[in-house]
């Protein structure tokens, strides 16, 4: 092969030299023009008509290693040898047709791996302006591969997060208009993009104030949290709660270009601890009232025992005056519904489990609906039809309580703001197909009635129809658990503008009990015995060790349990009883029958309670007390508890 006069071996370029290709090509160029073509860093060749290589600069002979051997060689055979045809074409018809293309593919590098590269090409013309080759520029894109490659995974794991995130996340710019969203925030609002975060999540078209973690996070350029309430609401029309965090975006000068938005439905947490709160609540009301009624009991103490005391010496000494007596009986009747009413408050108040008792329940039924007389509007009329002789269930007499004002508070708020009567039965239901005999407690009221949709749901946990602000839905769901555990069953009839019935169901139990000892004759049991009487109450110490000695007892009284210690050890011999306060503030009562118990084991203990949350039998029994009573007590009982506990000898009844 001849050179071209004027150009030497620094015009190689790329090593290859000057032919007869590159002259067919070319014609005479000076040396600057291959020089230049070697500088570029991009992969050039040029190939005649016939697809041969007639030129290659500098960077195309790196990536095939190639040398002068490739020139008049068939380029594509060597480049991609399975579409070497393929790109032959494509070089014949853009000769034909004249212009530029650009084709993707693959080309086989000097290491002999395949490339992604991009073939653009460019038709070459001579003197004449006939077609005489191609202009072929090839750009590797393995580089740019890697790199998109990167960015699709990138992609895609951004993506997964979207999908997976259980949550709401989304993207707003400053001006707090939504850009892109996922799925979750869609079921939310239906076209979200370009609204404002009030508009998604709140529903509203005035904007968010400080409260709101996006509007503080775009403010404050830091990560925020706050927990909101939406106007959004579930299925069962409760409001749905959202602990939302902003987390600012900045751009590469550190500007805040925008926050994530992440939010995650916590309605049921909320609940559930407003729910805790309420039942806290109710505990701390219930020890106040457990505080209050011991107290309040002492109290009663006295005002019984003298009344007791003073109608008792009146007929002793054949003084009696009618008069007196009726108001003596008046004072007594009151401070008997008096000590009722504590016993109804503490019912409420107690969340100790009792132990069930076979036992009429129409007493409970009737100490029920006089609370509720109290508590319910007079526009509501009561109406008891109530069977005493209907028979016997086994029931917790606390549980039977809340089931009665449970439904009964129901069915008030049902003919809330008109006039309505609430009718209470009770009665011996008809045998079941097995044999089986029922009772069945019924409430029903003329109220609103509940729809036919709602009878499923209302006795599951948090449903309610009521406000949110009047009910937690947890009422009924109590009452159909109580109800289950006590064998038995709850039905509801209602109709919408007529009002609703429920009938409750109990087993009802023909066993043979053990009735309370009860004094059926007009005489007091009166007895003989000396008693040491210990009570932090003075007052509550003189008109028990009165109503006790007006019975023949000899009492010893003390207002200090450290001094009735001191006293029983000196002459343990001396007392046949000891009756004792329990709540005292320098030994419980139990700490002082277990000191006493000590030095003399068979001592018989009566130990009284204002009220005590954590105080049963069993516990009394532990303690080796003989038998426990609420205050106060009257004359009958007293002389009843004290001479059973002495005939007895001190065992617990």
């Amino acid at each position: 092969m001849t050179r071209h006069e004027g150009q030497d071996d620094e015009a190689k370029g790329g090593g290859q030299g000057k032919n007869m290709y590159s002259d067919m090509l070319f014609g005479r160029m000076p040396k600057e023009a291959y020089t230049l073509l070697d500088t570029v860093p991009i992969a050039c060749f040029c190939s005649d008509i016939d697809g041969r290589l007639a030129y290659g600069n500098k960077a195309f002979m790196q990536f095939v290693d190639g040398n002068q051997g490739l020139l008049g060689k068939e380029i594509y055979g060597i480049l991609a040898p399975e579409a070497a045809a393929h790109y032959h074409d494509i070089d014949c018809t853009l000769m034909a047709k004249g212009g530029e293309i650009a084709v993707e593919g693959e080309a086989v590098a000097a290491d002999g791996s395949r490339r992604a590269v991009v073939f653009k090409k460019s038709v070459m013309r001579d003197s004449t302006g006939e077609a005489c080759g191609v202009m072929t520029s090839l750009v590797d894109l393995s580089a740019l591969q890697k790199v998109k490659k990167a960015l699709d995974e990138s992609e895609s794991e951004k993506q997964a997060i979207l999908d997976g995130f259980p949550g709401i996340l989304a993207l707003f710019d400053p001006q707090m208009n939504a850009i892109w969203a996922n799925d979750t925030v869609h079921r939310v609002c239906a076209e979200p993009i370009g609204k404002s975060c009030h508009q998604i999540f709140c529903q509203k078209n005035t904007a968010c104030d400080t409260a709101c973690a996006v509007f503080r996070s775009i403010q404050t350029g830091k990560v925020e949290v706050a927990v909101k309430s939406s106007n959004i609401f579930s299925e069962d029309g409760e409001e749905q709660m959202y602990e939302m965090t902003g987390a600012p975006v900045r751009n590469s000068q550190g500007e805040v270009t925008g926050v994530i938005v992440m939010a995650r439905d916590v309605s049921e947490r909320y609940r559930l601890e407003k729910q805790l709160r309420h039942t806290q609540k109710m505990e701390a009301i219930g020890t106040l009232a457990g505080g209050i009624a011991h107290d309040f009991n002492n109290v009663l103490t006295p005002i019984m025992g003298y009344s007791e005391i003073i109608r008792l010496k009146m007929r002793q000494e054949g003084s009696e005056d009618q008069a007196t007596l009726d108001y003596l009986d008046a004072i007594l009747r009151a401070a008997k519904r008096a000590k009722s009413l504590v016993e109804q408050i503490l019912t409420f108040s107690r969340s100790n489990e009792k132990k069930e008792l076979l036992q009429y329940i129409h007493p409970i039924i009737k100490e029920v609906m006089k609370l509720m007389r109290v508590t319910l509007p007079t526009t509501i009329q009561i109406r008891q039809e109530i069977d005493e002789h209907c028979g016997m269930v086994s029931v917790d007499p606390v549980q039977i309580h809340q089931i009665l004002i449970n439904l009964c508070t129901n069915s008030a708020h049902a003919m809330a703001g008109k006039r309505g009567t609430l009718t209470v039965k009770l009665a011996k239901a008809e045998r079941d197909e097995n044999g089986k005999d029922w009772l069945e407690l019924s409430v029903a009221d003329t109220g609103c009635g509940i729809e036919p949709k709602m009878l499923d749901r209302i006795f599951e946990p948090y449903f309610t129809t009521k406000e949110k602000s009047r009910g937690t839905g947890m009422g009924l769901a109590m009452v159909h658990g109580i109800i289950s555990r006590q064998g038995g069953r709850i039905t509801v009839e209602s109709q919408v503008g007529v009002g609703t019935v429920f009938r409750v169901f109990l087993p009802l139990s023909y066993e043979k009990t053990l009735m309370e000892q009860i004094v059926s004759v007009r005489e007091i049991a009166r007895g003989t015995g000396r008693i040491l009487l210990v009570d932090d109450e003075e007052q509550v110490v003189q008109v028990t060790g009165q109503m006790l000695g007006s019975l023949g007892y000899q009492v010893t009284g003390r207002t200090s349990a450290i001094e009735a210690v001191e006293l029983f050890s000196k002459s343990p011999r001396d007392y046949d009883l000891l009756i004792t306060d329990l709540t005292m503030p320098e030994l419980t009562g139990v700490e002082l029958s277990n000191r006493c118990k000590a030095i003399r084991p068979d001592l018989p203990v009566i130990l009284f309670t204002g009220y005590s949350e954590q105080f049963s039998k069993d516990t009394a029994k532990q303690a080796g007390v003989s038998e426990y009573c609420t205050k106060p007590l009257s004359l009958r009982e007293l002389a009843t508890v004290v001479r059973r506990v002495l005939d007895s000898g001190g065992g617990l009844h």
